[in-house]
């Protein structure tokens, strides 16, 4: 478990805050007694009371900005499991939607453009069959730092969408702009050489891209890259296509289930539906050959 800076500045004013308050309430009930007569030097009870304070003050602002400490670190932990894919570290589909839906708002403000883009692993079912599933959540990690390493830090959002599927949020972008970006990653993950048990496993990925003005519903736009991803598969993977949002009317996106495919099965290979293969995967059941 790590430690922040503020957590650190937050025990350390717990501790100081609970010790003050200890010493002012004794000296304050040092002075009650004195008015009332009670010791006969106030010098010397005032002493014996802060030392006593003290002895008592000390220790429980200690054990009292340690457990406000631990428990701030806790809850912080929580928070990131929450949102976050426990095996890339990635936004996991709830907060990417979450996070994508301020953009939105933002866009709105500023009347900027966006793009929604899906990454699909080609043929990654191969790589579960032959190398386990611990190789393939390697090759998903490798993907995802990859996929990471390339877009700008807090402008851009990066999601795992479900099993070997991602969803990257590029913020204020051309239509251009976008496809270069997604070039440039595709040809990063073709390029990139994992070792799995002393193997040399590479993959490649599709990429269907759609761009989002201020008012298109996220939904759509999802929907959109969708279809999009789609064609890239029919047309033989490992591209990037760029499609334009329909018109019409959408229902809204559902965040706990994958999207449902309109189009059929990505691919001209047919097969039966087999269930993810990677355990941490969160996504729909594939069809052999996506």
């Amino acid at each position: 478990m790590t430690f922040s800076r503020r957590d650190v500045w937050s025990a350390v004013n717990f501790f100081v805050l609970v010790a003050a308050t200890a010493l002012s309430l004794s000296f304050t009930v040092s002075l009650i007694f004195y008015k009332l007569g009670l010791p006969a030097d106030i010098g010397a009870y005032i002493r014996l009371n802060l030392f006593v304070s003290g002895c008592v003050a000390l220790p429980t602002a200690i054990i009292a900005s340690l457990h406000d400490f631990h428990m701030r670190a806790y809850q912080r932990r929580l928070e990131e499991m929450a949102w976050t894919d426990a095996l890339t570290g990635l936004l996991n589909r709830r907060f990417f939607v979450h996070a994508a839906e301020e953009e939105r708002s933002r866009m709105r403000r500023t009347k900027e453009s966006a793009a929604i883009v899906l990454i699909d692993l080609d043929y990654f079912k191969e790589v579960n069959d032959l190398h386990g599933h611990a190789g393939g959540d390697l090759v998903l990690k490798e993907i995802a730092a990859i996929a990471h390493s390339e877009l700008r830090g807090p402008f851009d959002r990066l999601g795992r969408w479900g099993g070997e599927e991602f969803v990257v949020l590029l913020s204020r972008v051309s239509k251009e702009q976008a496809m270069v970006v997604c070039e440039r990653l595709r040809r990063r993950i073709e390029e990139t050489v994992v070792e799995i048990s002393g193997k040399e496993v590479s993959v490649t990925a599709s990429f269907g891209l759609c761009m989002m003005a201020p008012e298109t519903p996220l939904n759509a736009a999802i929907e959109c890259a969708d279809g999009a991803l789609y064609e890239v598969k029919r047309l033989g993977r490992n591209k990037v296509l760029c499609r334009d949002v329909p018109e019409g009317e959408f229902a809204p996106i559902v965040t706990t289930l994958p999207i449902r495919r309109r189009f059929g099965s990505r691919g001209p290979r047919e097969g039966v539906v087999l269930p993810l293969t990677n355990d941490n995967a969160s996504g729909p059941s594939r069809q052999l050959g996506t």
